[in-house]
């Protein structure tokens, strides 16, 4: 699963975080970001080096996971911190 944090205004976003809910699935590799799970719920906060989003750019990051279940899909991804 891959996803692109994209700045679209005329300002820097500064530590923004990415959280989604998947239930049955468990990361197993991960790149571009810290994924911490609480419950069904993961936040996602940037790398030290990506921690700013200059005006016109983006971030990627994402995941590969293995399928435990039938609602294994992230469902209610919202970016925070902008």
């Amino acid at each position: 699963m891959n996803f692109q944090i994209a700045n679209q205004g005329n300002s820097k976003v500064r530590d923004w975080q990415l959280k989604f809910k998947m239930d049955d699935a468990a990361i197993n590799n991960s790149w571009n970001g810290n994924f911490q799970r609480q419950g069904s719920e993961y936040i996602v906060t940037p790398m030290d080096w990506g921690r700013v989003i200059e005006p016109r750019q983006n971030r990627d990051l994402g995941f590969c996971a293995k399928k435990l279940g039938s609602n294994y899909e992230p469902r209610q991804i919202a970016i925070a911190g902008y």
